[in-house]
């Protein structure tokens, strides 16, 4: 005779493989996905490329401000009653993309594009891992994260034969086929509301205790708003979006200028990628057994390291150093701010707030390769304060943990 535990066990690992496959789902909306399709756009368009980045930039910020309302729709509603619609969303806006013929049809398609892969798909599938585990909560959510990376080793392959073959908008069309094939089956069996609407327990039925248990708090938005919690993960967001998205953009100008061959700098983003993968599973179980914040100071570390790197000595260890310490901080932060906002948050209002700093985290990818427009020194002076002021707030806020206020 089955024990309870064995259902939520069950239920657990369907939901686990269901946020994997979930974020996998995104990549046609990633930065990954789309990168195949720039080129080949602008020539069939007749656009400069940087007029088709240019476009995707801005479809992005102004696609990703509508996360904070499909926040609040899954706090009303769930991830099992959004599941549909946010899969159908993303079908549609890659049957959008393949329509473009001038560059504001093509803005419009990056824009319904980011909105449903960014701020609706991948919302819903981490607050679907939100809702069922906390003492799992950093192992799972690192797994669901893989997607990212077997999505970035599955997609443009794929992509690339058929932009070859047909073209990119009868690949856009098979994406949109794809997902709908893949995702809608997935979505509709296992993706769920919280756990104990399905007669199950968090964390695979097995009880959380002592300090991994989760908190009891349920802040809204405007209460987050004044705790030291929310600008410190606002901190690690901006800095793992918009100082990753601007040293990975100056990564080839960077080592050239340290003396290493382009081919050695192209390189040296493989063994990035690699440890960000390494970083993306290890700092998961990290945060099971020490919390968020103290691993998000080892993020901060990290960073503080590689840009020191890049400042003083580019060329140390052949810039190993260097895109070892970024690869690393990249897939500590993004695991320590996705796990670690119900922590801090509690879960009832969760969506509304992730979807608030998804836009913060956006915005700051968008403005963190300005800083090069001063100097790389200025960049690198601003990077290394922000990240001063992001490790301020953490500590402070642990020392609010530790004597309990």
């Amino acid at each position: 005779m089955p024990t309870e535990r064995e259902p939520s066990a069950r239920h657990g690992i369907f939901v686990a493989i269901a946020a994997l496959i979930g974020v996998f789902a995104t990549t046609p909306g990633q930065t990954v996905g789309v990168s195949a399709f720039i080129d080949p756009i602008a020539s069939d368009l007749g656009l400069d490329r940087a007029h088709v980045l240019v476009l995707y930039s801005l479809g992005t910020f102004l696609g990703i401000l509508t996360a904070p309302f499909i926040g609040r729709l899954i706090d009303r509603f769930g991830p099992r009653r959004l599941i549909v619609p946010a899969v159908v969303a993303v079908a549609a806006a890659c049957g959008v993309m393949s329509l473009a013929h001038d560059a504001w049809s093509l803005g419009a398609g990056f824009l319904v594009l980011r909105a449903a892969a960014i701020a609706g798909l991948s919302l819903v599938t981490m607050q679907m891992v939100n809702l069922w585990f906390d003492r799992f909560r950093g192992r799972v959510t690192a797994l669901a994260m893989m997607g990212l990376a077997l999505g970035g080793l599955v997609i443009p392959p794929l992509i690339e034969l058929i932009i070859q073959g047909p073209g990119w908008r009868t690949a856009y069309l098979v994406l949109a086929a794809g997902l709908l094939a893949v995702m809608l089956p997935v979505g509709l069996a296992f993706y769920r509301n919280r756990p104990e609407e399905h007669g199950a327990d968090r964390d695979f039925g097995r009880a959380s205790a002592g300090a991994t248990a989760m908190p009891a708090i349920s802040l809204t938005l405007a209460e987050s708003l004044r705790t030291n919690a929310f600008w410190y993960f606002s901190g690690l967001t901006v800095l793992s979006n918009g100082v990753g998205t601007a040293l990975m953009l100056d990564h080839v100008r960077a080592m050239a200028e340290a003396g290493l061959t382009r081919d050695s700098a192209i390189g040296l983003l493989g063994a990035m990628t690699t440890t960000q993968a390494i970083a993306t599973l290890c700092s998961g179980t990290l945060i099971d057994r020490f919390g968020a914040r103290p691993v998000g100071l080892l993020g901060l570390c990290l960073l503080a390291f590689a840009v020191t790197c890049l400042w003083m000595s580019p060329a140390f260890a052949g810039g190993l150093a260097y895109a070892v310490a970024l690869g690393a901080m990249i897939g500590t932060l993004q695991i320590v701010y996705s796990a670690g906002l119900a922590e801090s948050f509690g879960l009832k209002y969760l969506g509304t707030i992730r979807g608030t700093l998804f836009v913060i985290g956006v915005s700051g990818a968008a403005a963190g390769p300005l800083a090069f427009l001063w100097s790389p020194a200025a960049a690198y002076s601003i990077f290394l304060g922000i990240t001063v002021a992001a490790a301020t707030l953490g500590l402070v806020g642990m020392q609010f943990r530790a004597r309990g206020t």
